[in-house]
């Protein structure tokens, strides 16, 4: 079953948080709260929100300066500046025991707020938990950050970054779903590579060691397959869940078969 999704607004440390919801909260499950990919938005969630929302509050939020969301003053310093903005909603709802899902950059967003909101978050989904080495980290810096600042605006510039997300597409991925990625990815050129300014200064690896929740990390064939592999060893409490017959969109793509793997692990005693 899915239900309707509605858009919520809630007012944050800076400026207001634009979120899409399913379901009603207290339906009988905990709350889930969802952060996606960077640069990109909430609606990367809307399949897997309409049927996660049968039995709780499901709820995606655009990471202030993506999708709706305000922008932060300046380009945050760290992955816990993020997070902390991030945490308004939670106070913002009245959320006191709530479930985390991230996607790449939201799972590190996930893993920080759990250590700053101990008492109110249980466990965490994160698709796509990307252990760098150091010489990574430095590489993709260059290439995700001092790469974009200044970006140029050419008219080829939509088509590139179409032309780039096509590259992941696999079986039963649509135009529809790459022009979504494309075109949440490119709402604001200028300022799109400040969340990957804090990611890559981030040790995923150490953040996650250091959790008592229970982790599952999502592993697929996308663009950080390698790396969120080596994440494996750096869950202290959990489960790894990899298909390298996934990737991208598997959320809008296998919502049918992922919800109950999700639901199994988030309910589980």
């Amino acid at each position: 079953m899915t239900v309707p999704i509605r858009r919520h607004y809630v007012d944050s440390r800076w400026g207001q948080i634009h979120l899409h919801m399913a379901g009603q909260q207290g339906a009988g499950k905990r709350p889930l709260l969802c952060f996606h990919l960077s640069p990109g938005s909430g609606r990367m969630y809307l399949p897997f929100l309409a049927a996660m929302g049968d039995d709780r509050l499901a709820i995606a939020a655009d990471t202030p300066g993506y999708g709706g969301s305000s922008r932060p003053p300046a380009p945050p310093a760290a992955v816990a500046d993020y997070a902390a903005a991030l945490g308004d909603i939670l106070d913002a709802l009245d959320l006191r025991d709530i479930d985390l899902m991230g996607a790449h950059t939201g799972s590190r967003l996930a893993v920080e707020l759990a250590h700053q909101r101990p008492d109110r978050i249980h466990r965490l989904i994160l698709f796509g938990a990307a252990v760098y080495t150091p010489e990574e980290r430095a590489r993709q810096k260059e290439t995700y950050v001092a790469g974009r600042k200044g970006v140029t605006i050419t008219d080829d510039y939509l088509g590139r970054q179409f032309k780039s997300w096509s590259s992941w597409r696999w079986p039963g991925v649509t135009d529809e779903m790459i022009w979504r990625y494309t075109t949440d990815s490119v709402l604001d050129p200028e300022r799109s590579w400040w969340a990957h300014g804090a990611v890559f200064d981030h040790d995923m690896g150490a953040r996650m060691k250091a959790l008592p929740n229970e982790v599952m990390v999502v592993s697929v064939k996308d663009d950080i397959f390698e790396p969120t592999r080596r994440s494996k060893a750096f869950i202290n409490r959990g489960t790894f869940f990899e298909r390298e017959d996934w990737g991208h969109w598997f959320l809008e793509v296998k919502t049918d078969e992922f919800t109950p793997i999700a639901r199994a692990f988030l309910d589980s005693a």
